[in-house]
Parts: C-alpha cells; sequence; structure tokens
C-alpha cells in the first residue's frame, strides 16, 4: 500500500519554496507514496504548476471557483472557509501525512482535532523570525499547539535553522533536510552560452550580471538596479538578465527604464529553462535582505558563476569559493568592484555535493515513513 501524502502550500508559484514541493512531488518513490499538492489558489501559468500537471501530479486548490462573487465570499470568509475546505480534502483524498510549507501553520491548526491520525511537518522556508515570529506571531501560537497536540515534526534547511527552531519552541528534535538540486541538470548542459545567447537576443559579447528569484521586498531588486546602473558606467558592454515574476516586476523594469537602461536588460518569467539561463550569465548577484537559504545561490554556484551576495544570506549557501560575500552596507560601487575584480574569491563553507537532492528524498522518505535514523 502508497502512503497518501499532501504537500500544503499556499500556490505553485516558481519561488524556491514551491520549486521544493514540486520536486518533492516528482521525485518521492511512486512505488511507496502517492503525493497530492493542496493550494489555496491554482498558477496555471507558472512553470512549476506546468511541470506537475504534465506528470500527472494531482493539484487540488481550496478555493476552487473563478466566479467572482464566490471569489470575493471566500476571501471575506479566509478564517472559517480554509480550515473547512481543507479538512474536506484531506478526508476525500485519504491523507496519511500532510506536509505544510510557509505560512499556513494557522489553518491546520484550527481543524487540529479532526486530524489526529494524519502525521504532520512543517518545513521553515526562511529564517525563523522572519515566517514565526514578529508580525507572524499567529504562525508561532500555532506551531506550538500543533508540536503540543498533534506532535507536528519541525523540519529546517540547515543546521543554524535547526537550533534557531529548537530554541523558539523549547524542543530537540527539529531535522534537517536540505533543499536539494539536481547538479546534472546544471552542469551537462548541451548548449553552448553563444547559442543561449543567440536565442534569447543578448549579445554575443555582453557582460551578463543575472538574478533569478522572485520580485518581492526581500530580493533587494531596487538595491540590485543600482548595482547594474554602477556596472554600466564601467563596461559598455553590460546586460542584465532578470528572472522570476511577482508584484514589484513592473516597479523594477520602471526603475530601469528611469535610468536610461532601456535595452540593456531582460526580464523573463515562468521559466523552465534555469539551468540554460544561468549559462547564459557571466556573474551571479544575489543582494536579499534575509533568506531562509537561498537555494538558487547553490544552483548558481553548481553553474560554475562567480557570485556576488549580500552577507544577510546564511553563511550554509555558500559552498564554493565563487560565492563572494559583501555587506549591504556597501555602496553599489563598491559591489560593481567586486563583481568586476577577479583575484576576489569566498570561503567555501562545507561541500556544495550534501545538496544532491536524489539524496535528500531518501531522507525526506525515511522521515515520512517513521524510518528517521538522523
Amino acid at each position: 500500500m502508497r502512503v497518501n501524502i499532501a504537500e500544503f502550500v499556499g500556490s505553485i508559484q516558481d519561488g524556491g519554496a514551491e520549486t521544493l514541493v514540486k520536486d518533492y512531488a516528482l521525485m518521492l518513490d511512486k512505488n511507496k507514496f502517492n503525493p497530492v499538492i493542496i493550494v489555496l489558489r491554482r498558477s496555471p501559468d507558472t512553470a512549476n504548476d506546468k511541470i506537475l500537471t504534465e506528470h500527472g501530479i494531482k493539484i487540488v486548490p481550496i478555493c476552487r471557483s473563478n466566479f467572482l462573487p464566490l471569489k470575493v465570499i471566500q476571501k471575506l470568509n479566509y478564517w472559517w472557509y480554509v480550515p473547512y475546505r481543507l479538512k474536506k480534502i484531506l478526508k476525500n483524498e485519504k491523507i496519511e501525512v500532510l506536509h505544510i510549507h510557509l505560512e499556513l501553520l494557522h489553518y491546520v491548526q484550527k481543524i487540529s482535532k479532526s486530524i489526529k491520525s494524519i502525521k504532520l511537518f512543517y518545513t521553515c522556508h526562511s529564517e525563523a523570525k522572519v515566517l514565526l515570529d514578529g508580525d507572524r506571531m499567529y504562525e508561532n501560537k500555532a506551531a506550538k499547539y500543533l508540536i503540543q497536540h498533534n506532535q507536528l515534526q519541525m523540519i529546517a534547511l540547515h543546521d543554524n535553522m535547526r537550533k534557531e527552531i529548537n530554541q523558539m519552541f523549547g524542543i530537540n528534535n527539529t531535522v534537517v533536510i536540505r533543499n536539494g538540486i539536481d547538479f546534472n541538470r546544471f552542469r551537462n548542459i548541451s548548449e553552448s552560452k553563444k547559442q543561449i545567447r543567440k536565442t534569447l537576443n543578448i549579445p554575443e559579447n555582453a557582460f551578463v550580471m543575472g538574478h533569478v528569484g522572485r520580485f518581492s521586498g526581500a530580493k533587494n531588486h531596487t538595491f540590485l538596479v543600482d548595482v547594474f546602473s554602477e556596472l554600466c558606467k564601467q563596461k559598455d558592454n553590460a546586460f542584465l538578465l532578470l528572472v522570476g515574476a511577482g508584484e514589484l516586476k513592473q516597479q523594477t523594469e520602471e526603475k530601469l527604464n528611469f535610468l536610461d537602461l532601456q535595452g540593456k536588460y531582460l526580464i523573463l518569467s515562468h521559466r523552465f529553462d534555469i539551468p540554460q539561463l544561468m549559462k547564459a550569465m557571466d556573474v551571479f548577484v544575489f543582494p536579499s535582505l534575509f533568506e531562509g537559504l537561498g537555494i538558487v545561490l547553490i544552483e548558481a554556484q553548481a553553474s560554475g558563476l562567480k557570485c556576488i551576495v549580500s552577507d544577510s544570506v546564511p553563511e550554509e549557501a555558500f559552498k564554493t569559493e565563487l560565492a563572494v560575500a559583501v555587506s549591504l552596507k556597501k555602496s553599489p560601487t563598491e559591489w560593481c568592484n567586486v563583481i568586476l575584480d577577479e583575484s576576489i574569491k569566498g570561503m567555501a563553507n562545507g561541500n556544495i555535493e550534501d545538496y544532491d537532492m536524489n539524496k535528500e528524498i531518501k531522507r525526506l522518505e525515511s522521515l515520512y515513513l517513521g524510518e528517521w535514523h538522523g
């Protein structure tokens, strides 16, 4: 008998957490597990949603209808509607394991008494103080309740996060499941850089500064554009490649145009070909204000890219000397100088091979089956 697993996430966007959920659903041993993804709303235009659909993974939306009046009613009554629908879906799908992602614990708490037989897991995808404290104290309270009453198992992305979560909740059993990647996708690309750039209409001789990430405040695109503007002053052939979607995409493009950088940048969204896009880059710039880990930085290093990274990103993500930490207190000009100085190397922290998704998925399977041995 296969175990019915539900991965519960807000929606299947193309961010790091959603990509991890996609990889879990695709890579779990189908002889042992039957994965289903539960979302608040479908995002059918995203690359991750399309990939899951193509592979026959069932995605069940809590808010089902596009009929406007019903959508309004659902939104106004989210506090009761989501738990009501979630409880129904879990019963209909005969779910035995529920793995929760991002800010959804408070919905699960509301139905906690009726799901005592379901094993609960929660992965913290950002800094614990960001997702589970401060403005999101309701998530903190939900986590404490579920840990105490439903044996919620906490999962961290790296060891420092594990310690932080243990301290926050007064526990000692948080486990680490790394947000792994498939190294073959980033290391064995048949197309040349020249071919990829030609397909994207990027000048062959351009110096391409790249970034992959959601257009949100945490990713710090405003500062990223400032760095690129300085780079253009030092290199006539500078070109910016941004990959992602999100609420600040238009604002970012407006700033680029305000700085008269038209024709020197390309913004792409909902892409299946991140490894190829990284191969088109010369340097990867990642000035995030905070990250849970920053798996895209692992991908960039696996691609062989020099990475200029904010020192707000966890040290755990700096796996090779390709990743160089720079303070956000430094000016855009100083960041630009680091980009162009080929002599500057980073300090490797551990082994990048630890992020092999094929190994991490086996660890996750053992956790789901109650066979975890650390």
